[in-house]
């Protein structure tokens, strides 16, 4: 069985306050398409939520960061009135001297060059692969005897020249290739050229030393970056280099096959072998760039550290620039636009915190917890006042303690003593839902941590204290438990606090201080919260129009008014409801479900019965039945009014919405059998047909628990009560078929009783009822003595309003 996420009202009771959206429905607007349009985005992105939840974060990060400062206007060369000090705590960075050290530490970086091994490589693969291709079109072509023939020859050789040079990459000059073709690309002429090329690129070869390396560098680091020896890095020196454009350092070395040539083949192999010089170091920009940053990034700014309340100037000192810059320092940290932006992101924040919480609660806990609009605005409003009486709490603590004690311990030590669980407190004792109030207590605590700056280890002591201090206020029986809350709420926080000092504080001097101070706030605050939730909680019951346990307590007084009224007017409703009050207390304990409101939900359901109380059978006098005399759709218009005439009541007495739901569903739509059979018999033969309709009541059926509880046992007890001879099987026989006819008829379809729950339920309203009808001596009657029960009384009773 599920519970309706909705809670049903009788027409008349509709709350008739025009919303936005229905009045736009009222004028038209709708209507047209963009009315149409808006509408719909409004019905399915909820706009108007998401502003309010919005708004409400804006409002809330606002009154986190709004603080009270006095501006301080002085000039270079003033005198100090009065000793000023600093308001926040803060670092501020010595530009000058870390700019220093960082331009240092950047010029300290080598030059960062590429090796590349593997350039002889490929330029030695390209001059075997020219020469190897000019000898093919060599042997390919007709060379004459006669040298002025093959001169002509050697002309027209020229054809191949691009297909040379596309294979050697370099454009060679005419006259070289003429005499490596009337040498025929001989193989002694390449492996001229590849031995020189070889022992050229044994060193370390680079392109415009002078222009791209400053005079500055002379440390230099060659990364490898050959596959089989990537990531290596050499260090070399500036004057280990040979520049690519100086030609000059680039000479024949290996004079193997050159003892035979002379000086024109020589000047030509070395101008052949200059062209095929390319750089096998390159400077790397982006390394070199990279290696810059890190080194500025390792130097540690120097720092000028300021803690909260330190002297800064003394009294009669004379202003000087350091000062302007520490103000001015000050002022940055305090602007309005420094906190418009941590307002906003802060405020971004806590909206999706929010809309994740309540993600979770319709995700995982949407059956079995229902968020109403009132709660959302009660948790909302709870927490403002929540967060602007710590923050007038901590002005006063600063202006008392800190200023005089600041020096020995941190100002975070005092905020321990802050009413922080008040509102965990408040809010447990409106709503029932324990995965709500804990998602409250979570956000409590991340919005008290971000209080001024960062605080975790407040986050932490408000978390456990508002855990401690909601779970305190649990079902409470009396005021006192508020107190007694508050006690173990504050216990928790000193434990907490114990806790932290010691893993945060534990090797630094103000230990013991802080330990000192700090445990005892955290108790003082527990107790501050108690009687800040004492004093609120009337204030909060009212505004909000909630009935919280400690409500419910004054409400179970038998001197209420309304009850002291009902004794007089409708003594057997009294006892009755007393009956059903401590019949659904003992199955709510059975469930686990509130049995406090349960039974004053009992004591209160029947109260508009007094307006016309001898219509009901228990306030009957024996054979004086109303009923016999009226039709039985007046009959069943009087019994329908009782639950109106008692939700008037109880609107008069603000009894509180519970128990006035209570009344208005502890009949749900049950038909009033008695009466609709009496109907159908004296119906005339071509009369209209009676409809089960018109008998019902007009509901809506329990919601909750303790509603549904309330109407099994005010059938249960009005069966029994007609019974002549109350036996324990009777008895058991009565609950065990109520319970059923009801769970049959659809009445316990809308709250979330289970089948389990229904069990207990059973068992526990038959163990009461056997304790009030136990066995008793059977009297001997008079002859004829002994009213005749009406014939009326069992299903009469059995289907009472």
């Amino acid at each position: 069985m599920k519970e309706n996420p909705e809670k049903h009202r009788r027409e008349k009771y509709h709350d008739h306050r025009m919303s936005f959206l229905d009045w736009v429905q009222n004028s038209g607007f709708e209507r047209t398409f963009v009315g149409r349009a808006l509408l719909y985005i409004e019905d399915k992105l909820q706009i108007q939520r998401f502003a309010f939840v919005l708004l409400y974060s804006v409002v809330l990060a606002y009154l986190l960061t709004f603080e009270f400062h006095t501006p301080t206007h002085y000039q270079v060369g003033d005198v100090a009135r009065t000793e000023v000090k600093s308001p926040v705590a803060f670092e501020m960075v010595d530009e000058v001297s870390s700019e220093e050290k960082r331009v240092h530490s950047e010029n300290g970086v080598p030059l960062i060059l590429d090796f590349d091994p593997s350039v002889f490589e490929r330029v030695s693969s390209s001059v075997y692969r020219a020469f190897r291709l000019m000898r093919t079109e060599i042997q390919a072509a007709h060379w004459p005897k006669s040298s002025w023939a093959r001169e002509e020859v050697v002309k027209e050789f020229f054809i191949h020249k691009g297909e040379f040079d596309k294979e050697l990459g370099v454009v060679v000059p005419d006259y070289i290739f003429e005499w490596l073709t009337s040498l025929k690309f001989s193989a002694r002429t390449e492996n001229i050229i590849i031995r020189n090329l070889s022992q050229w690129y044994d060193q370390k070869i680079f392109d415009g030393i002078d222009r791209n390396i400053p005079a500055s560098k002379t440390a230099i680091t060659a990364r490898v970056v050959q596959k089989n020896a990537h990531g290596k890095e050499v260090s070399l020196m500036k004057k280990d280099l040979l520049d690519s454009s100086m030609t000059d350092a680039f000479q024949l070395q290996d004079e193997n096959g050159l003892a035979k040539m002379n000086d024109r083949g020589r000047a030509n192999i070395l101008t052949l072998a200059h062209l095929l010089i390319y750089p096998n170091l390159t400077l790397n920009k982006q390394e070199m760039a990279s290696r810059k940053q890190a080194a500025r990034d390792s130097i540690l700014p120097t720092m000028i550290s300021v803690k909260k309340n330190q002297t800064i100037i003394n009294r009669d000192s004379v202003i000087q620039p350091f000062h302007m810059a520490l103000f001015k320092e000050i002022e940055l940290r305090r602007s309005d636009r420094r906190k418009d932006i941590v307002t906003v992101a802060m405020g971004l924040f806590f909206l999706a915190l929010i809309l994740v919480f309540f993600q979770y609660l319709r995700r995982f806990a949407g059956v079995r917890v229902k968020v109403d609009q009132k709660d959302v605005l009660t948790m909302g409003s709870v927490l403002l006042v929540s967060v602007v009486l710590v923050k007038v709490f901590w002005f006063f603590t600063e202006n008392a303690f800190v200023s005089k004690f600041g020096s020995m311990m941190p100002s975070s030590v005092f905020l321990y003593a802050a009413p922080v669980a008040a509102g965990p407190m408040l809010v447990g004792l409106v709503i029932q839902s324990g995965e709500v109030v804990w998602l409250f207590t979570a956000f409590t605590a991340i919005v008290m941590g971000m209080l001024g700056e960062l605080n975790f280890p407040f986050m932490l002591v408000t978390l456990a204290g508002g855990i401690a201090a909601a779970r305190g206020v649990y079902a409470c029986k009396k005021r006192n438990d508020i107190y007694l809350a508050g006690m173990r709420t504050g216990i928790v926080n000193a434990l907490v606090v114990a806790l932290v000092i010691t893993l945060s504080h534990v090797e630094q001097e103000t230990f013991f201080n802080e330990l000192l101070i700090g445990v005892p706030a955290g108790f003082i605050g527990g107790i501050l919260s108690s009687m800040v939730t004492m004093t609120l909680i009337p204030a909060l019951e009212s505004i909000f129009n909630y009935t919280t346990d400690v409500k419910l307590l004054e409400l179970s007084n038998l001197n209420h008014p309304l009850l002291k009224e009902m004794i007089v007017k409708a003594p057997g409703t009294y006892h009755h409801s007393m009956m059903v009050g401590s019949m659904v207390e003992a199955a709510a304990e059975e469930i686990g479900a509130n049995p406090l409101l349960g039974k004053v939900m009992c004591y209160y359901h029947d109260i508009g019965k007094m307006e016309h109380s001898n219509y009901f059978i228990e306030n009957q006098k024996v054979g004086n039945n109303p009923h016999d005399h009226i039709s039985p759709y007046m009959s069943r218009t009087l019994l329908v009014a009782h639950v109106k005439d008692g939700v008037e009541l109880g609107m008069q007495y603000k009894l509180g919405q519970p128990i006035i739901d209570g009344i208005i569903q502890h009949h749900g739509t049950t038909l009033i059998s008695f009466f609709f059979n009496k109907a159908i018999d004296q119906k005339v033969e071509d009369g209209p047909e009676v409809g089960e309709d018109e008998f019902r009541y007009p509901g809506p059926k329990p919601q909750f628990r303790e509603a549904a509880l309330c109407m099994l046992a005010d059938s249960i007890e009005a069966a029994a009560r007609s019974l002549d001879e109350p036996t324990p099987v009777r008895l058991q026989n009565i609950v065990r078929n109520i319970i059923q006819r009801k769970f049959m008829d659809g009445q316990l379809d809308e709250c979330n009783l289970t089948l389990r729950d229904l069990s207990k339920v059973e068992a526990a309203f038959s163990r009461i009822l056997l304790g009030i009808y136990h066995q008793r001596i059977d009297y001997p009657r008079s002859a004829g003595g002994g009213a005749a029960e009406s014939p009326t009384a069992s299903i009469f009773s059995t289907n009472k309003a």
